[in-house]
């Protein structure tokens, strides 16, 4: 199936975020974006590969994950809101043997998953914008578990940072691509009926 007709698929499994909410910098992935990012995942781990999706917001990642063959997928999501159109859309998707929905918070120190027990985690976190430092707090958490490899969508401009914050933690940084997520206006702050964000999609890898 191609990738137009499997968005087109992940679309209807996976709705947009509802009622989205600034502190938590919440917005919809992409669904081109994120087969993308699960198709480079899946090309590294495999099929049998244990999987998880962080920030998972409406599951999208996850249900790319399993569209394209991921067997084990652990979707982390903190909103309670969220949490509950993830597992409707698992359950209308067939795939409740194969993603495991997890409403729980993450941070830099804690979160719901064992180190070592996954092997490539794929994810769109906070971009820091509305809390500074957001962002690293994914990271940390997400270098903390061991994966051998992380596929992260991250906001453009602080490839640097992301490099250097990495090597701390064992990892080599790849910059796969660039590209951009319209946000359209649904928080007081957006000034324009459709926002425009450049992101990098950067692949981790343990050293």
């Amino acid at each position: 199936m191609r990738l137009r007709r499997l968005a087109l698929l992940l679309s209807k499994l996976s709705p947009p975020i509802p009622n989205p909410r600034a502190d938590l910098e919440q917005y919809t992935t992409p669904a081109e974006l994120a087969l993308r990012a699960a198709l480079r995942a899946i090309t590294i781990g495999g099929p049998t590969a244990s999987y998880a999706d962080l920030g998972a917001g409406t599951c999208r990642l996850s249900l790319a994950l399993a569209l394209l063959g991921a067997g084990r997928v652990a979707a982390v999501e903190f909103d309670e809101r969220l949490c509950s159109i993830c597992l409707s859309a698992i359950v209308d998707s067939g795939y409740e043997g194969v993603i495991q929905p997890i409403c729980s918070h993450i941070d830099s120190g804690h979160g719901p998953l064992s180190p070592s027990r996954v092997e490539v985690i794929v994810m769109n976190p906070p971009h820091g914008v509305q809390r500074r430092g957001a962002d690293r707090e994914f990271l940390e958490y997400a270098f903390k578990l061991k994966p051998h490899t992380i596929i992260a969508i991250l906001k453009s401009g602080n490839l640097d940072f992301h490099k250097r914050l990495a090597s701390l933690w064992g990892y080599r940084t790849r910059l796969l691509w660039v590209d951009t997520i319209e946000i359209p206006a649904s928080m007081p702050h957006h000034r324009s009926r459709i926002r425009r964000v450049k992101v990098d999609v950067i692949e981790f890898a343990k050293r």
